[in-house]
């Protein structure tokens, strides 16, 4: 099994468990074991160094399998079986062929740079999976480390691969210093690049997070409610009898939180659904309502049209104009199967001078989209969204990652998930549960900040850089045969 030195049967078993045990809880959607992500990689790719490529192949794969398996319950819930076992099972696969390519690289090389092989090939991986899945950034490592804010802001440079980057060089550091140390290689390289690396980030992070002072003038009430969602499956005479019965529900909610001096109510994803004939009856009641309370209202209906529907945001002025009405770009397979139609355009509007946004719920995954909204500088970006229950913790915070890329601040409501408001770094403010469907009222002032980031300027260059550098240590390896 050995290729460098014996490494015992017991040691490997040890490796494996450890690695799949913080895998399992690093991966946990509560989100409460991010940290254990740094260490999770150490014992497999310590023992990949001193065993043969398919006994290194096995134990990446089993270690990652059984660490991925804390997401089957949920993947269950939401995919067909055969389709949640597939992505299961896929990603360790992925994983472990990372790792052999990996252990290649630096068994070939001695070279202070092959350090950099983990986290090069991951996060290239990660980036092109970005670019052509269904489900854009979601199933990526870096949202793991939504709780730790001076990891995230390198967001703001070089996007969510700069923290898929850090959270795989960690650890691959950590067992090449010491593989160096134990057969007596200079480790002081290593080091130095290792501490730097984590220290400029660390540092970054902390200088970013500085209080900010910010003129209460540009401070904006926002008010979000999601309602009883038992009230959604309630049986009705008609169909157009229940769905003016929902639009009343919320426009309950509008009214008690402009009561309370709500300037701006968001309401989540799909309150209702009326067909083309219905449109302007349903809307006229939401202008009156905005201009009988003097509040902006951003309203997501499904709208039928003709055999085909649409997921649109109706964002109604505080003089009862609708200033903005945005299709969903980015649909779930649900959607898709259920005849819903994307939009091919981004919403934007001006209030009061403000320049602000408003995308939907699946929109918050693909960071290429979204990063239109931090280039036309955005101050805060509105999201309806409605989640799965097991997952409010995590979509959150996917969307509050953005708002880190682009610069903006954010408010998201969702039905079945969390209320949340944001800053541009991230920083969750104020939030509300409604995981459990139960109706809920989040009402807090804000200031609307937009801070201009390398990332909206350049885009994903690190994500690029990285498959450049992929792509490099694999010509170098076919051109270093042994």
């Amino acid at each position: 099994m050995s290729v460098l030195q014996p490494v015992s049967k017991p040691f490997i078993g040890i490796s494996v468990l450890f690695s799949a045990i913080c895998w399992y809880f690093a991966f946990s959607l509560s989100g409460n074991f991010g940290y254990l992500l740094w260490v999770a990689p150490i014992p497999v790719l310590y023992c990949s160094l001193f065993l043969k490529k398919k006994w290194a192949f096995l134990i990446a794969f089993a270690s990652y399998l059984l660490g991925r398996l804390s997401w089957l319950p949920y993947l269950l819930s939401v995919l067909p079986v055969p389709l949640a076992i597939l992505f299961t099972v896929l990603l360790p696969l992925i994983f472990a062929l990372i790792v052999i390519a990996a252990r290649k690289i630096i068994l070939r090389f001695s070279h202070w740079s092959v350090v950099f092989a983990f986290p090069v090939l991951f996060t290239s991986f990660e980036y092109i999976s970005f670019l052509f899945s269904k489900d854009g950034t979601a199933g990526s490592i870096a949202y793991t480390q939504c709780n730790y804010l001076p990891v995230i802001q390198i967001a703001s440079i070089a996007g969510i691969e700069a923290i898929t980057f850090l959270v795989t060089f960690v650890p691959s550091a950590i067992v090449l210093i010491y593989f160096n140390y134990i057969r007596q290689r200079s480790v002081k390289p290593l080091l130095f690049i290792t501490i730097g690396i984590v220290c400029i980030t660390m540092v970054f992070g902390a200088w970013r997070l500085r209080d900010h002072v910010t003129g209460k003038e540009s401070a904006v009430r926002i008010g979000m409610a999601t309602i009883d969602e038992k009230a959604h499956h309630s049986t009705y005479t008609t169909n157009t009898e229940k769905q003016l019965h929902l639009a009343d529900l919320y426009l309950h909610e509008v009214s008690v939180l402009a009561r309370q001096g709500a300037q701006v109510i968001l309401m989540p994803e799909k309150i209702f659904r009326c067909n083309e004939a219905e449109r302007s009856g349903f809307l006229q009641r939401f202008k009156d309502t905005a201009l009988a309370y003097h509040v902006y209202i951003i309203a997501c209906v499904d709208q039928k049209k003709n055999d085909y529907y649409e997921n649109r945001a109706w964002v109604i002025s505080d003089e009862g104009r609708l200033v903005a009405d945005y299709q969903k770009v980015h649909l779930f397979e649900g959607e898709v199967l259920d005849s819903v139609r994307p939009g091919k355009q981004m919403g934007l509007f001006n209030r009061g001078g403000s320049e602000e946004g408003v995308a939907i719920c699946k929109d918050m995954d693909f960071q290429q989209y979204i990063l239109g909204y931090g280039k036309s500088e955005r101050r805060i970006l509105y999201v309806p969204a409605w989640d799965f229950v097991r997952d409010g913790w995590l979509h959150s915070r996917m969307a509050i990652i953005r708002s880190v890329e682009g610069g903006y601040s954010m408010a998201r409501n969702a039905r079945q998930g969390r209320l949340t408001i944001n800053d541009y770094r991230g920083k969750v403010l104020f939030e509300a549960n409604s995981d459990e469907g139960a109706p809920v009222r989040l009402l807090a002032t804000v200031a609307p900040q937009h801070y201009k980031t390398v990332y909206s300027v350049l885009g994903d260059w690190f994500g690029m850089l990285n498959v450049v550098a992929a792509v490099a240590w694999m010509i170098a390896l076919m051109m270093n045969r042994k």
